[in-house]
């Protein structure tokens, strides 16, 4: 199913840092980080909908470095339960690195990680998530493999920024593993 980025059924939140949270905004069924508000560099910045609930999916999304000298990039989130306790894999570009962590009480782990040169543009990052089995893919081409249980069960989805990264999201989608 295609997710509609419209922001009545999204909030914005974050992980992290201080100051106020980032600012969104949607428009055609794009949604971008337009705004930091902030000067924390541990800080994570969600865009979250708790409305939207699985355990086992696939999600999807396109991703567009707009900027960041800090951190670029970003990615989709899932089994989000609260803003400190999520999983996340995520592209940037700055370290030429695609990372799938899980978040439990505000400390990020690293499940599993390759090293990427794709450079700036559109990126597509899916995820799937079924019982303790992650797998990630970007632009079609499978490259993360973890195993974790930290998170268990149904949980909302979302998008991840850090930093200062400023990042365009667009076609959202998630579906049942396997289709």
């Amino acid at each position: 199913m295609q997710c509609e980025t419209n922001l009545d059924t999204w909030r914005a939140a974050s992980t992290g840092g201080s100051g106020p949270v980032a600012s969104w905004k949607a428009q055609g069924g794009e949604a971008a980080l337009v705004s930091i508000n902030h000067d924390s560099q541990d800080r994570f910045n969600l865009l979250v909908n708790e409305q939207i609930q699985h355990a086992n999916l696939r999600i999807g999304v396109s991703i567009h470095a707009d900027g960041g000298k800090i951190d670029q990039g970003g990615g989709p989130m899932w089994r989000v339960k609260d803003a400190d306790n999520y999983y996340v894999c995520r592209y940037n570009p700055l370290e030429s690195n695609y990372r799938v962590y899980v978040v439990h009480n505000g400390n990020r782990i690293q499940l599993a990680t390759a090293l990427v040169n794709a450079g700036t543009g559109w990126h597509r990052i899916e995820a799937e998530h079924v019982d303790d089995r992650i797998t990630c893919w970007l632009n079609g081409k499978k490259l993360l493999e973890a195993r974790d249980t930290t998170i268990r069960g149904a949980g909302g989805v979302g998008l991840w920024t850090k930093a200062d990264a400023q990042t365009s999201f667009r076609e959202v989608a998630i579906r049942r593993p396997g289709e």
